[in-house]
């Protein structure tokens, strides 16, 4: 062997590659400089002979390095020039490509050092797989964050799933691994085989793989193709006043093209894409899927597809959300932080994602050594599963709504409640710019346990569904429209009566009137197949988003206005709803007792025409048709601490909608 050849290609290096226990296989493989010119060396486990062919046409025979399967060569010159490897096996097979270690990493040393800080936000530009051409070849480029452990090889169809031919080279500052292969196709298959320090070997998917075949294997495509036209759309969305436009958002449950495309355009304003489905809305965690972060929740193969999903709902006026949990992701390392940042702008970039629906960051989590595509792996200095203050992932969580302010204005945030109390109590330092609205189940639990109690029941616990809506800000709440006995409802059972079927019809209805005149945002997560039911609630939806007074948020002035919250003798609830730069006000009756009531009385602000709009039991709406032509006199009579008032007569369990107010004195 030349002492040039010797000088690279040291005995213990070639031993550690010929074993599979290299991480750097670029000191060895590939081109080197050294004194009076330069050394190529490469790989095959089966070669038996090895030819370098130049691209003037020169052939060289290379040498074979320490009896094992390594080949190099001397050339007295340190020009760079392209090349191919013709390698001979054992089988008789002649295989001819281009040297991967031949070409330099794409990942520059200032990105290193960013991503090192957490800064790195367009890592995904580069980390996962990207059709690249490098000096003139085209091939696919591949980087992967894996620490703490022993190396790191790439396989697939390419290489007939053998780990020894592609390994991946380690960069200087960093456990990032990186391979630039020449002539692979978009489409073909692959994995990263990971080796630990303990010597097990994991077959895992790519974290920044863009799509998924076959369970844990990832797919070779190119996200930047897709020709987007929305750009009107984008543009609206840009200058858009999301806390005083309305927003009534449908959980899409299985996924598919034709779900959104189902969807009323009048009725909904946002669809909530989720993977799983029924009630359990946040019950998706799409930072700790193992390699399924950056693959779209619909379909998984084709991102095209996604993209496709999400311009035809632009089309139609339909903004699309997506979910996002971080409860199982342990936030300690700035990689990891850099990791979901770039994820998240990856979803506003590439896939034109309107906002993003966090849940609640409580709860342990474990390390991302252990986390990290399912890979068990062992930190030198902790043997067990790392548990860690939520408060990191709070941290994180500022960071990224900040990030996404700042990267694309008008892209909506949803928060939990939860994210913005520490875990002492007190209030986190979260800024109110930082996002747009806010989880609100106090009030959707306290009204489903309120309609859990008999008469005498919600007589006694009037004021527990009255109590969470004297907090403030409830403009900026998201309010989950879903009747808890829903599936009860839909149930056929022999000794079910038509009256007990006839009592939940009525409190359904009750429900959903109730939660659409309180303040905040609308999500509807379970499908709702009555139709009778469905019609009454999409009348109320379209009514929400027709008139400012019911979905304005309310900066700086009143929208939401008591009558009277403290008739717990009568269990009824009335609340009028206004808006300064509208004339339609809205009074709403809720009456909570399971008996009619007669000529009750109910405060009102002002002389004027109410109009009843709407009630729960008109026959339409599958009711009995009560008091449903009524047209209440205003009287100079106090009552409610209010010099006017009324009487009407109220259907058991059932909402009335009265309008009032200069636009409607002449209807």
């Amino acid at each position: 062997m030349r002492y040039e050849i010797g000088q690279v290609l040291k005995k213990d290096q070639v031993m550690k590659l010929v074993f599979g226990k290299c991480s750097v296989p670029k000191q060895i493989l590939g081109r080197h400089l050294v004194a009076g010119g330069q050394v190529i060396a490469a790989c095959h486990p089966n070669a038996v002979r090895m030819r370098l062919l130049a691209e003037d046409g020169s052939v060289y025979e290379m040498d074979m390095v320490e009896r094992q399967p390594v080949f190099a060569l001397f050339l007295p010159h340190r020009e760079r020039f392209a090349y191919q490897l013709e390698m001979y096996l054992r089988s008789g097979e002649k295989i001819v490509h281009y040297d991967p270690y031949s070409f330099p990493c794409q990942i520059t040393e200032e990105e290193e050092r960013e991503f090192l800080r957490g800064r790195w936000r367009n890592a995904y530009h580069k980390m996962g797989c990207h059709p690249m051409e490098i000096d003139g070849v085209r091939g696919m480029y591949f980087a992967v964050w894996a620490p703490h452990v022993q190396c790191v090889s790439l396989v697939g169809d390419f290489n007939h799933w053998d780990g020894r031919l592609c390994p991946m080279n380690r960069m200087a500052h960093c456990d990032i691994y990186e391979i630039f292969l020449p002539g692979v196709e978009e489409g073909t298959g692959y994995q990263y085989e990971v080796k630990t320090t303990e010597g097990k070997i994991w077959r895992v998917a790519d974290p920044y793989g863009v799509a998924r075949e076959f369970g844990k294997i990832s797919k070779m495509l190119n996200v930047k193709s897709f020709p987007w036209e929305d750009s009107d759309w984008m543009e609206k969305r840009r200058r858009a006043d999301q806390r005083n436009t309305p927003m009534v958002i449908y959980n899409i449950l299985n996924r598919e093209p034709e779900e959104i495309e189902a969807v009323p355009v009048d009725v909904f304003t946002h669809v909530l894409i989720s993977k799983k489905g029924g009630r359990d809305i946040l019950g998706y965690r799409v930072y700790s899927d193992g390699g399924d972060f950056f693959v779209p929740p619909a379909g998984g193969e084709d991102p095209d597809d996604f993209r496709r999903m999400v311009q035809n709902a632009h089309r139609k006026g339909i903004g699309v959300l997506l979910e996002v949990s971080l409860e199982s992701i342990s936030c300690e390392k700035p990689e990891v932080t850099d990791f979901l940042l770039s994820n998240l702008l990856f979803w506003m970039t590439e896939y034109h994602i309107d906002g993003f629906v966090f849940g609640e960051q409580a709860g342990d989590s474990r390390s991302w050594d252990d986390r990290f595509n399912n890979i068990e792996v062992k930190d030198e200095a902790k043997e067990t599963k790392v548990s860690l203050d939520t408060e990191s992932r709070r941290a994180m969580l500022r960071q990224a709504m900040g990030m996404i302010r700042e990267e694309a204005p008008g892209v909506i945030i949803i928060s939990d409640e939860q994210n913005l109390i520490r875990p002492d109590g007190a209030v986190s330092d979260m800024e109110d710019k930082l996002f747009d609205f806010s989880w609100n189940f106090n009030i959707k639990w306290s009204l489903d346990e309120y309609l859990s109690c008999d008469s005498a029941g919600r007589r006694r616990d009037h004021f527990k569904l009255t109590l969470p809506l004297q907090k403030s800000g409830l403009g900026r709440s998201l309010l989950l429209l879903d009747y808890k006995n829903m599936n009860n409802l839909y149930q056929t059972s022999i000794d079910k009566s038509e009256e007990v079927y006839y009592d939940m019809l009525s409190e359904a209805k009750l429900s959903y009137a109730f939660l659409t005149g309180i303040p905040g945002k609308k999500i509807l997560s379970d499908d709702v197949r009555d139709d009778k039911i469905k019609n009454y609630l999409h009348r109320l939806l379209r009514m929400y988003r027709t008139y400012p007074s019911l979905y304005e948020g309310g900066e700086g002035e009143q929208v939401f206005e008591w009558v009277n919250g403290m008739d717990a003798v009568s269990s009824v609830i009335s609340f009028i709803r206004k808006s300064s730069a509208s004339e339609e006000h809205f009074l709403f009756i809720c009456n909570f007792n399971t008996e009619a009531l007669i000529s009750y009385r109910v405060g009102v602000p002002a002389f004027g025409r109410y109009r009843l709009l709407m009630s729960s039991d008109a026959a339409e709406f599958g009711g009995k048709g009560r008091f449903v032509n009524q047209h209440p006199a205003v009287i100079r009579q106090p009552c409610d601490f209010r010099p006017y008032s009324m009487t009407v007569s109220l259907p058991p369990e059932s909402a009335l909608i009265f309008g009032f107010g200069p636009a409607f004195h002449s209807i």
